[in-house]
């Protein structure tokens, strides 16, 4: 059984400093890899991996107003958000702190391109100072006038995300505890959630108790609004809402909260609301999520390759398929991570090759519901790969007696 699996000893101390610096050399490594010189990343939770700092993470994620300067060799230059330069104060991720360069509308209006430009020959110098004339620069993301700025000026691009992706999968023993003191904040926020689930509250009243149990703890913020009851299960993604839930329905929510340290918490539950007994129909839902989620997390193996899994992964009943979920697994750390492994009817559309390796975390997904049923069931585990199998990442529990 999933609830039979160890799980990691928590509260462990974590020495910061050497988290920064397994990040910072997990990004220089992954970088010369994939032949880049160095990179400017503006993905907040890059920028995170690769330096440690944050400053508005959320609104930084629409607002390209933030971004660091990663060379493989030579020092690290943080280009900060306007009077936000002292956040990186004894970081030693960071050897310098710049005011950033922005071409947005919003702030640039008719003078966007002339800003865009001055922002690429700010780069450029920097490039060519510490890598040298001819270096090759990856970018994680970007809009276009600085694109054209760079490629107007003859500076080689790559694409940073793949090496970005690729350095985060894998975890140092505290990056674990580190998912695993998060995950433990998102169980209670779920238990003080649960504490307040009685027939006649709102979707989003149960939501903002985890919300406010999250952020109470260390929390930074929620990425989705996925907790919906009765009718609102199926098919799955109708977020929450002011529907009044109603004894004898199913509650089902995926927790996707941004926990302390900015990691992602990402456990998804299902139970029944009121003082009614599970149907048989949402106990036969529940049992067929449970025996997936179980069936795929077993298989996890270092060395496995994507392919391989696809093969031996559950079998799912016909009237589920299409209401199939997005994936069966996907990585998991500062948000949705690499890998995503697709159900085999995605797989010639969507699957690409690859291998589990061990210090990954992933999630195992499974959402059960039939094309047309009133309701269903989703149900996800967190787990870290090690050398002998998964081992569960969260106490969370599940409904035995549903089973």
């Amino acid at each position: 059984m999933i609830s039979d699996l160890k799980t990691i000893d928590q509260y462990k101390a974590i020495d910061e400093k050497a988290v920064s610096s397994y990040r910072l050399n997990r990004t220089r490594e992954l970088l010369a890899q994939f032949k880049m010189d160095a990179a400017v990343l503006f993905d907040p939770l890059n920028l995170r991996y690769a330096t440690g700092c944050r400053n508005m993470q959320v609104w930084t994620s629409h607002h390209l107003s933030r971004y660091v300067f990663v060379p493989v060799e030579g020092p690290v230059v943080l280009f900060d958000y306007g009077g936000a330069l002292h956040l990186s104060d004894g970081l030693e991720t960071i050897d310098e702190a710049r005011p950033a360069k922005s071409w947005d509308f919003f702030g640039s209006g008719n003078r966007a391109e002339e800003h865009a430009i001055k922002w690429a020959e700010e780069i450029i110098d920097l490039l060519h100072s510490t890598c040298g004339r001819g270096a090759t620069l990856g970018i994680d993301r970007a809009d276009l006038l600085p694109m054209l700025a760079l490629q107007n000026r003859g500076i080689k691009m790559k694409d940073a995300k793949a090496p970005m992706e690729m350095a985060r999968s894998i975890k140092s023993a505290d990056e674990v505890t580190i998912i695993r003191n998060s995950m433990d904040v998102c169980t209670r926020a779920i238990a003080e959630m649960r504490k307040h689930t009685v027939p006649g509250v709102t979707e989003n009243y149960l939501l903002s108790i985890m919300n406010q149990y999250n952020l109470e703890h260390g929390g930074e913020a929620q990425e989705t609004r996925l907790l919906s009851s009765g009718h609102h299960t199926n098919p799955w993604f109708t977020e929450t809402s002011n529907k009044v839930i109603e004894n004898g329905e199913m509650l089902v929510f995926d927790s996707d909260l941004i926990g302390p340290d900015g990691m992602f918490a990402d456990q998804t539950r299902a139970f029944v609301i009121g003082d009614k007994k599970p149907t048989d129909q949402q106990r036969q839902l529940y049992a067929h999520a449970h025996e997936q989620l179980e069936h795929n997390m077993a298989l996890l193996r270092p060395g496995m390759t994507f392919e391989e899994f696809g093969e031996l992964s559950w079998k799912m009943h016909d009237i589920y398929v299409p209401n199939r979920y997005a994936e069966m697994i996907h990585g998991i750390g500062f948000g949705v991570e690499y890998p995503v492994i697709y159900y085999p009817e995605d797989h010639e559309t969507w699957q690409y090759s690859g291998t589990f390796m061990e210090g990954m975390t992933v999630c195992v997904e499974s959402y059960i519901g039939p094309v047309g049923g009133d309701e269903g069931v989703k149900l996800e585990q967190p787990v870290l790969i090690t050398k002998d199998g998964p081992v569960a990442l969260t106490d969370c529990p599940f409904e035995e007696d549903y089973l």
